[in-house]
C-alpha cells in the first residue's frame, strides 16, 4: 500500500500536465473576473461581493470549469498508467487492486485540494486587480463553503475515476466529465422529475448540489452538502473497488 502511494505521489508531483492545468485554470479564472467587471450589471454588483459570495456565483455557473480540469486530470492520470502497461507489474500482488484504487482516490483528493487553493488565489488576485476588493467575509462561513465544495468535487473526481476504470477510453471519459460540468444529466433528470412528480430528489444529485448556491450558515444546507458528498464519494469509490477487483488483467 505504502509503495503504491509513493509511486503515485512521485507520478503526481513529476506530472507536467498537473502544473499546466493549474496555471491555465488560474489564468482563465483571473480573466473571468476581468470579464465580470466589464459586463457587471447594476442589479448584481459582483465587484462589491466578498470572497464567499463571489466564489459561490462562479461555481453556480455552467459549465463548472473547475470540474473540467479535475476530470481531465483524473482521466489522464489513470489512463497514462493503464496505457503504458505498468500496472501489470503490481496488479497480481495481494490487495494491489484495492490499494491502487485507494491510492488514486487519495491523489485525486490532493489535486482537488490544489485546484481549490488555486481558485482562492486566482479569486484574490482577480478581485484585487479588477474589483479593488479582497474581502473574504466571515472566515467560518468561507471555510465551510470551501470544505463543502472540496468534498463535492472530490466525489465528482471519484465518479469520473470510476467511469474511467470501467470504460478505459480517454476521449469518452473526458466527454463524460465535460457533460458532468455542464450538468446535462442533472438538468434532464430534474426536468423529468418536474413533469411527473412534486418531489425534489434532483436536488440530491452531486452536480446539482455543487452548482446550487447554499447558505453555509444553516446547518440544514451544510448537512445536505456533506451527506451528498460522502454518499457519492463512498458509493462510487466502492463501485471502483468492486470493478477493479474483477477486472481482467490484459
Amino acid at each position: 500500500m505504502i509503495n503504491l502511494l509513493k509511486m503515485d505521489f512521485h507520478r503526481f508531483f513529476s506530472n507536467k500536465l498537473m502544473y499546466l492545468l493549474i496555471l491555465i485554470f488560474m489564468a482563465f479564472q483571473i480573466f473571468g473576473t476581468f470579464m465580470q467587471k466589464q459586463y457587471e450589471q447594476p442589479e448584481l454588483p459582483v465587484s462589491s461581493l466578498n470572497g464567499s459570495a463571489y466564489i459561490q456565483i462562479v461555481l453556480a455557473q455552467a459549465p463548472l470549469w473547475i470540474l473540467i480540469y479535475i476530470a481531465v486530470f483524473t482521466v489522464y492520470f489513470y489512463m497514462s498508467e493503464y496505457n503504458s502497461g505498468f500496472y501489470k507489474n503490481y496488479l497480481s500482488l495481494p490487495n494491489a487492486r484495492r490499494n491502487t484504487v485507494f491510492s488514486k482516490i487519495i491523489i485525486l483528493g490532493l489535486f482537488t485540494g490544489l485546484m481549490f487553493i488555486s481558485l482562492m488565489i486566482a479569486d484574490l488576485i482577480g478581485r484585487g486587480l479588477f474589483f479593488n476588493n479582497t474581502s473574504i467575509g466571515d472566515w467560518g462561513y468561507f471555510s465551510r463553503l470551501i470544505m463543502g465544495q472540496f468534498l463535492l468535487h472530490w466525489a465528482a473526481a471519484v465518479l469520473v475515476l470510476c467511469m474511467t476504470i470501467m470504460i478505459k477510453n480517454t476521449i469518452t471519459c473526458i466527454i463524460i466529465g465535460i457533460l458532468l460540468s455542464l450538468n446535462v444529466f442533472g438538468m434532464i433528470i430534474g426536468s423529468i422529475e418536474a413533469l411527473i412528480s412534486d418531489t425534489d430528489l434532483a436536488s440530491y444529485l452531486l452536480i446539482n448540489t455543487a452548482m446550487t448556491i447554499k447558505d453555509f450558515a444553516k446547518l440544514s444546507d451544510v448537512s445536505h452538502v456533506i451527506a451528498v458528498g460522502l454518499v457519492y464519494l463512498l458509493g462510487f469509490g466502492a463501485v471502483a473497488f468492486f470493478y477493479k477487483q474483477r477486472e481482467d488483467l490484459k
